[in-house]
């Protein structure tokens, strides 16, 4: 996706209705660093200012992505190639943030172990009581604020698959954070067919 061609046409199109950046952010929401961002190719809009630009403009929103006004032959083709990007951008976000859960999950454990152990140690053979009870306390707090946030990437990257009807879904936050799984394999009731099921992780 040509973010540069992206934003040369928004900022065309902002400039053909004589609109300042400062009047385009009022209008979506947003601030006027946020639309200079996108004019400057160093990011894209998301769904709903794309919907309200597609409002303000009068153009589609598959023309706001391909940078550019489309005649209707090449229309369907371009929307097709479009979406398909966007389905490779978004599996290679969660990808990452599959591998961030990983990385994260794991080096917080073990920072917990070790704070556990030293604070065990600085208790039962330096006689150290309240230094370590409260490093330990903050340290239990942050432990579990990222394994919350893991499970929040768990629940939003890629979809879980029913092992019966195939149907992909993305489970709630309660869900995953009381189904038993096995790695990224979780038990859950498929709310298509309602059939429980240990249903797989699947980025597409």
């Amino acid at each position: 996706m040509d973010y540069k061609k992206i934003g040369d046409f928004i900022s065309t199109l902002r400039k053909s209705q004589n609109l300042t950046q400062t009047k385009l952010a009022e209008k979506l929401f947003v601030s006027e660093k946020t639309i200079s961002k996108w004019e400057n190719g160093k990011g894209i809009p998301d769904a709903n200012s794309l919907l309200n630009m597609s409002e303000i403009f009068g153009v589609s929103i598959n023309e706001l992505l391909n940078g550019e006004k489309l005649e209707q032959s090449d229309y369907s083709k371009k929307a097709e190639n479009k979406l398909l990007e966007l389905q490779n951008a978004k599996q290679e976000s969660d990808k990452r943030l599959l591998f961030s859960e990983i990385v994260l999950g794991g080096v917080s454990t073990i920072l917990f172990i070790i704070i556990l152990f030293a604070c065990s140690y600085a208790i039962e053979q330096l006689n150290i009581v309240v230094a370590p009870v409260i490093f330990l306390s903050v340290s239990a707090v942050f432990y579990l604020i990222a394994l919350i946030y893991c499970f929040h990437i768990e629940r939003v990257a890629g979809y879980y698959k029913c092992s019966h009807c195939q149907h992909k879904y993305m489970p709630t936050f309660k869900q995953i954070f009381f189904s038993m799984h096995m790695g990224r394999t979780r038990y859950f009731k498929c709310p298509h067919c309602g059939k429980k099921s240990w249903s797989k992780k699947v980025l597409k």
